[in-house]
């Protein structure tokens, strides 16, 4: 295992000649001292997915708590928003590079409960978009240790907590809950933890958990699909540390490469080469002794794709190569017959014409493109029996889903499906999202059809009363206590299937019609100097000044580009970040002098800090138009969003990833009993469910205006 380096970094044991299961023993337990912050030394035994579904949520449910503790808001004032989270109890913050401000700009970080403090940018790197900063405020602060390098593994289960959408003031970073779905090796240029953890921008920064509350990663990015979320593993973070500490410091270079997973085995694809390094670690003795046997004189171990069909469960994949290859000897018997068919056969000292070289070729770049694709099918492979998708981790939720299946229809208006009903009653009363309705509705239950009759319906919550003519249906059961936060759920579908699983993200609370995002205005009274494209000199120390901006200060007192500011009063000025503070820690109208380096000439030049002026809007320039956020731009990609999204009195927040025509069936808990009812599709990380009690009383009323 790589752990954290700190200042004094230890020399790696010499393994060479070791044998396989020795030498993978070295790697396993070998590394240097451990640094802060602390590691989760006292975590607990964890429960299994497998096991217990029942023990999987309550250790979910206790996870979530010091984990919302330890995740902030990082919020530039009059700018952008995004996530972090303290690591150490003096406040010291990972979070993505792209989130945090350049030239020393002032941050605000949110604490859970919505405390803002000040806060400082420290070390970054762009490459990597990994990135540290730290509270700027003296305390005591929640924090979450975090895990060592290179102990994350496909198919692990994972939280996920930040501020999707941007910090808001009525509403908690939300829980949400994945799987690994692919790491990068750390002989890997790109290194990304790939899970099926929704994230959404304003996530950027927040932290991924393992299931022992350890920080495992940071989101930084995600792809067109819902279940390709991406995360800066914490190995990023280890190898460049020190550097990362560092105020201001930019690395912009990936870290060191380590050596492979397996000692002598480079050849295979990561999702192969990180799935063998599991099973090792999970201690397959039958797999070691193989790849043992595999190993050759000079230490490499060569799996060729055949090998790993086999290692890996797969050989249906050889059938196709198999027959390729069976249809060239084939061919190439006939040939063999027809040359050999006189009395002379064939002449051996012939030359093999350029033609028969060119077909051989082809040949063989065929067969290596065949089994390039095998092994490509069985990462895929991989990928699907890893994700929380996967058949066998839905069919885990089968019997909750069958037993709330009888109470869940189909709506179809207009010839098509638009959302999911609820019976709940057994003679023929169902309710569903009223906005979604264009026309009469027909009912589809129990492989039956029904003509639907609208008797009522409730606005601020965007619900209908329907009425079929049935009786003795399966009315919904309601649960008697409201799920915590990341209590694991499941939507049902009509067929008695899970259409998706989910935990509780946030819980039941009022959802406005529009965002409230909080608002931190950039501070006008901040002194300006006007310089601008700074960079950091070696000869002499100090600054060099790209741009003095027209009408400002730097320009007032005879500040030129090219100037390298060497000092501001008797500070030395070395890096950029130290200019930046040191007008920042002035005031408006405070004289400052400064000692600049102008080819072989040092003057003295004094500029009267001034407050800085908003520029004026270009004639013809329209406001920017925000009616669209970024996350609901991303959100879109994640499947079809609910007309109606927002406005209800109260819902609670789950990640279960249903489409807007999956609107209108309950959401139940792992007994089969309705916790809610799914309202809203809202975006690509939520969906919102009116919860129990408040659904019961609004059907009631729903009943008694029929």
């Amino acid at each position: 295992m790589h752990r954290h380096y700190h200042a004094c970094q230890c020399a790696r044991p010499d393994v060479r000649g070791l044998p396989f299961f020795l030498l993978l023993l070295v790697l396993l337990l070998a590394g240097p001292v451990l640094a802060e912050p602390a590691k989760n030394a006292d975590a607990k035994p964890v429960a299994a997915f497998d096991a217990d579904l029942s023990s999987f949520s309550a250790h979910l449910s206790k996870l979530a708590g010091p984990a919302r503790l330890a995740t902030v808001g990082i919020v530039i004032p009059g700018g952008s928003m995004g996530s972090g989270v303290i690591i150490n109890e003096e406040g010291l913050i990972l979070t993505a590079a792209h989130v945090l401000p350049k030239e020393g700009k002032p941050i605000v970080i949110v604490l859970h409960d919505g405390t803002q403090l000040k806060g400082e940018s420290l070390g970054r790197n762009d490459r990597v978009d990994s990135a540290m900063a730290r509270i700027a405020e003296p305390g005591s602060y929640p924090f979450a240790p975090i895990a060592e390098a290179n102990t994350v593994w496909e198919g692990d289960w994972c939280v996920a907590f930040g501020h999707g959408g941007g910090v808001q003031t009525d509403r908690p970073a939300p829980m949400r809950l994945g799987r690994v779905l692919h790491v990068s090796s750390d002989t890997s240029q790109t290194r990304w933890i790939t899970t099926d953890t929704t994230v959404i921008s304003g996530d950027s920064g927040g932290p991924l958990f393992n299931l022992k509350g350890e920080v495992i990663g940071i989101h930084s990015n995600i792809g067109m699909s819902v279940l390709v979320n991406r995360h800066v593993p914490i190995s990023a973070y280890h190898a460049q540390w020190d550097e990362m500490l560092k105020p201001g410091n930019e690395i912009n270079q990936p870290p060191p490469i380590a050596e492979p997973i397996i000692p002598g085995l480079d050849e295979l694809p990561d999702s192969l080469e990180r799935e063998l390094a599991r099973r090792l670690n999970e201690g397959d003795t039958t797999l070691r002794e193989q790849l043992e046997q595999m190993r050759n004189e000079i230490g490499r171990i060569n799996i060729t794709p055949e090998k790993a069909a086999e290692l890996f469960g797969r050989e249906d994949l050889l059938d196709d190569l198999r027959a390729y290859q069976d249809k060239l000897a084939q061919r190439k018997a006939m040939t063999d017959k027809i040359k050999n068919a006189d009395a002379g056969g064939e002449d051996p000292d012939r030359p093999q014409s350029a033609v028969s070289r060119q077909s051989q070729k082809t040949r063989m770049l065929i067969i290596e493109k065949k089994r390039e694709r095998m092994l490509g099918d069985i990462a895929q492979d991989l990928r699907k029996t890893h994700g929380k998708i996967a058949e066998h981790v839905l069919s885990r939720f089968n019997q909750a889903a069958d037993a709330a299946g009888p109470c869940t229809a189909q709506v179809l208006s207009r010839g098509k499906v638009v959302a999911l009903a609820t019976v709940v009653r057994e003679d023929g009363y169902l309710v569903t999202k009223a906005s979604e309705l264009a026309g009469p509705p027909r009912i589809r239950l129990n492989d039956q059809e029904y003509r639907g009759q609208v008797v009522n319906g409730n606005g601020p919550n965007d619900l209908v009363l329907i009425k079929i003519d049935a009786k003795g249906l399966t009315p919904v059961r309601w649960a008697h206590t409201d799920p915590r936060v990341g209590s694991l759920l499941v939507s049902p579908s009509p067929d008695r299937k899970p259409l998706a699983m989910s935990v509780v993200g946030v819980d039941a609370r009022p959802i406005p019609k529009a965002v409230n995002n909080l608002k931190i205005t950039a501070d006008d009274d901040k002194p300006f100097l006007g310089v601008v494209k700074l960079e950091t000199s070696n000869q002499p120390k100090g600054v060099v000044i790209g741009e003095v901006a027209k009408d400002t200060p730097a320009e007032q007192a005879g500040l030129e580009a090219g100037d390298i500011v060497t000092a501001i009063g008797e500070q030395p000025i070395e890096e950029v970040a130290q200019l930046v503070n040191a007008v920042h820690a002035a005031k408006v109208g405070q004289v400052i002098q400064l000692s600049v380096q102008r080819g072989e000439k040092s003057l003295t030049l004094e500029a009267t800090l001034a407050k800085r002026t908003k520029p004026k809007r270009a004639e013809g320039n329209k406001p920017r138009d925000d009616s669209r956020s970024a996350a609901q731009v991303y959100s879109a990609r994640g499947g079809d969003l609910s007309d109606r999204r927002t406005n209800f009195p109260s819902a609670l927040t789950h990640d279960g990833v249903i489409w807007a025509s999956d609107i209108g069936g309950p959401v139940v808990n792992l007994q089969g009993e309705a916790v809610g009812l799914n309202i809203a599709r809202y975006g690509r990380t939520a969906t919102y469910a009116l919860p129990a009690e408040h659904a019961k009383q609004m059907i009631e009323e729903l009943m008694r205006g029929r």
